[in-house]
């Protein structure tokens, strides 16, 4: 069988595992991850084509693009997306010396979609990381000059480009992230996409919550928390109410932490007791106000 690597006309290729939960005993609900696979795709289709051709692809508009799965290692799940196009003698930046710096350029765009879906959108911190990369490197120079900048490897206009294309590219690729995230808080606590870069992008359940949502959520960093009370929790999914510190009213959250499931486990300790406990957790917040704890660890 011909190695994917090998293949004529592979552009750039995104791995992307799920971790947690039932990964953690190497299964995984076959409809989420199906869905899964089709909205990844899909996602990764249209930045691709964003960051290669410099534009954005509208509903039913053809691409040279396709996205293909290749075989996933023996005992594991995590996929492996492959971009094919007949192109490829045709384009020079379909050129083998150009597929890191389009794999790093994809990342970055596909990084940032998820940043602003979770409430963070900054224009100008994605344009200085680009042009800094670029001014070291002449692959994505040369990535950027045939797509996004079109101008030779002047860079000046970067930022206004991103400024005016970078909406639509959001709005197109939300509904398709939103479907690859189907089983982040159900099968798997996370999806990893690109984990075979130094900055992998990370979606946990608080960012998966944010973006399938059609309100106006903000994800936090985590921090410490000082639970006064828990009023309920639930052991198998680990939903709980909690009285929080300096916050006023039931906050309602989510214990992905696996001493949970433990015999006298803090939390389950801190419920009988009535007593006070500190965590550590990742806050989603709306309007302003604390409305949702995902707690990781306790102290």
């Amino acid at each position: 069988m011909e190695p994917w690597e090998s293949m004529t006309g592979v552009a750039a290729h995104m791995g992307v595992k799920y971790e947690g939960n039932d990964t953690d005993r190497h299964i995984i609900d076959s409809l989420q991850y199906a869905k899964s696979l089709e909205g990844s795709s899909k996602l990764y289709r249209i930045v691709a084509h964003y960051c290669i051709f410099g534009e954005v692809l509208k509903p039913r508009q053809s691409s040279e693009l396709r996205c293909f799965s290749a075989p996933a290692e023996k005992g594991s799940f995590a996929s492996e997306l492959v971009i094919l196009t007949a192109l490829a003698s045709q384009y020079p930046v379909f050129s083998d010396v150009y597929k890191s710096s389009l794999d790093w350029l994809i990342s970055k765009i596909m990084g940032f979609l998820k940043d602003r879906m979770t409430g963070h959108n900054d224009v100008k911190e994605l344009t200085e990381t680009i042009s800094k990369q670029a001014q070291a490197s002449s692959e994505l120079s040369m990535v950027l000059a045939n797509g996004l900048v079109r101008a030779n490897d002047n860079l000046s206009t970067l930022h206004e480009r991103l400024l005016e294309t970078l909406p639509a590219l959001v709005e197109a690729a939300q509904p398709h992230l939103r479907t690859a995230l189907v089983p982040v808080g159900k099968s798997c606590s996370q999806m990893v996409q690109f984990p075979e870069l130094e900055s992998p992008i990370v979606v946990t359940e608080a960012d998966a919550m944010a973006i399938r949502s059609d309100e106006d959520l903000i994800v936090g960093k985590p921090d410490n928390y000082q639970v006064s009370r828990i009023h309920s929790l639930n052991l198998d999914s680990g939903a709980c109410r909690l009285e929080v510190e300096g916050v006023l009213g039931l906050v309602s959250g989510k214990i992905d932490d696996i001493t949970l499931k433990q015999p006298n486990n803090p939390y389950s300790a801190a419920l009988n007791t009535h007593s006070s406990l500190r965590v550590r957790a990742r806050p989603v917040y709306r309007n302003d106000e604390l409305h949702r704890l995902f707690i990781t660890e306790s102290e």
